[in-house]
């Protein structure tokens, strides 16, 4: 019998995963999918904003090794992202991981903008917070599917069952000392309780029970997905009153009135939930007109300078940058590329024009499909729109030039521009003004979406105001 290469190379790096150091963590893994690519490690900075930070980028070598090794960090949960693909996977300081990373998981269809991946371990210890979690979210869900099915069947029976599956999961923490996975544990519950009940009180009941005196848990991923979907939409539960105040405070710039105003809010008496959940807040307001936009970023840039927490400084630092980069009235990033042409297409000599950015990728049927009604489009546009393509190649792409009435700029998936305009799902489109600033981002397809819109009459309208100048000169 053949032992597969990618368990021989497993094997024989185990050895060296028992002589790491203490004070770092290494991930060693073979992922055959990704040989000769790039693969990123990154930490989320956040879990209000979701903000990615590069841990290290190594590069896959020609039989699909790689590895990483850095100094300690706090136990938390860490994002691995090759080829388009994403997985996740918790270290711990002076963890050391043997792993592979699959293309996709088993029963899953490839998806040509990506797929989450499980991560699959090797010799993973019993205290490795990895197998304490996996160990447990399947435990969890095997003995919620015992009973589940009887929640609208026997309601009374699925109750006891449910209240018994707590009472083991609060004697199982009772034994560990594990801070992390403690939060785990109680925060996985927490996210049953709200589905279990609607109760007006229920809200006050868990503020009392998770938040008022638990300290705020920033790095644990559990605590925070509960932290946001509890918060998510404050001002539904807020009084009038306080809505009122909140409303002042915005007006006036003032960080200081609206943590006044939300004081009077039952589930928001602790000062550190309370000046996160402002910072969700004004996250979420920045995508409604209610609010001016500019006294919502004055106020995140005051909680920035002024915040005695360290960890809102930095969560305001990137909201704002979440919501200026690249948003509608902001300047689109600076560049200089090169087309298949061979001619240079810079911000510079595309001034004076709208420019409608397309990014595709050649291998998409559905990208494929959009180039006809794109090439419509700039027959009956082109005089008052610049249009600009950029082709996205993988390694699976093929040498087949594709021909377009306009600049075509071929880059690689892990281009910095690509990386710097944000750009996941193909096909995407942007549209900027005529002094570069961003109109739409993302901006509506020349093909109809799901409400029967295109970008057509935004084009229309672009070509009449241009027509109408005309004429008043």
């Amino acid at each position: 019998m053949k032992v597969p290469f990618v368990i021989i190379v497993l094997l024989n790096t185990a050895l060296l995963f028992a002589a790491a150091k203490k004070d770092s963590i290494s991930i060693r893994g073979v992922g055959s999918f990704y040989k000769n690519s790039m693969i990123e490690l990154l930490i989320i900075d956040d879990y209000i904003t979701h903000k990615e930070v590069v841990v290290q980028s190594k590069s896959v070598d020609s039989t699909g090794y790689f590895e990483f090794r850095f100094k300690n960090i706090p136990t938390q949960k860490l994002v691995l992202r090759s080829k388009k693909n994403l997985s996740n996977i918790y270290v711990q300081p002076g963890g050391n991981y043997l792993i592979t990373l699959p293309e996709k998981n088993e029963y899953d269809e490839k998806n040509m903008n990506g797929n989450y991946i499980d991560v699959v371990f090797y010799q993973l210890d019993s205290n490795d917070i990895n197998y304490k979690i996996l160990k447990f979210d399947r435990w969890l869900e095997k003995e919620l599917g015992e009973f589940y099915h009887l929640k609208k069947l026997k309601s009374d029976e699925y109750k006891i069952k449910y209240a018994a599956l707590k009472k083991k999961a609060d004697n199982h923490i009772k034994k560990d000392t594990n801070l992390f996975y403690l939060y785990h544990v109680k925060f996985s519950l927490a996210e049953m309780d709200d589905l279990e009940s609607v109760s007006s009180n229920l809200r006050i009941q868990n503020y009392a029970k998770w938040f008022h005196k638990l300290p705020v848990y920033y790095r644990n991923d559990t605590y925070m997905n509960y932290f946001r979907v509890f918060y998510e939409n404050i001002l539904v539960y807020l009084k009038n009153p306080v809505k009122d105040k909140l409303y002042t405070a915005v007006i006036n710039r003032s960080p200081t009135l609206a943590m006044k105003a939300l004081e009077e809010e039952e589930t928001l008496k602790n000062i550190q939930v309370r000046e996160l959940a402002l910072l969700q807040l004004l996250y979420e307001q920045c995508y409604d007109k209610r609010y001016p936009k500019t006294n919502l970023i004055f106020m995140l840039d005051s909680i920035r300078l002024r915040s005695k927490f360290s960890e809102h400084r930095k969560v305001a630092s990137n909201v704002i940058d979440r919501i200026t980069e690249l948003s509608i009235g902001s300047r689109f990033i600076e560049f200089q590329l090169l087309s298949q042409n061979g001619d240079t297409i810079s911000n510079l000599n595309l001034e004076g024009k709208h420019v409608y950015l397309h990014f595709f990728n050649p291998e998409d049927e559905n990208c494929l499909k959009e180039l006809q009604p794109l090439m419509k489009l700039h027959n009956s546009y082109s005089e008052f729109v610049h249009f600009i393509s950029i082709e996205v190649l993988t390694e699976k792409s093929s040498q087949n030039k594709i021909n377009l009435p306009w600049p075509i700029i071929q880059l690689t998936e892990d281009d910095s521009f690509i990386k710097a305009s944000k750009i996941k799902i193909f096909p995407t489109y942007i549209l900027f003004d005529a002094t570069g600033n961003i109109v739409v981002n993302p901006a509506l397809k020349p093909v109809p979406n799901s409400e029967y819109q295109t970008i057509e009459p935004l084009f229309f309208q672009i070509k009449r105001a241009i027509t109408g100048e005309r004429r008043r000169k």
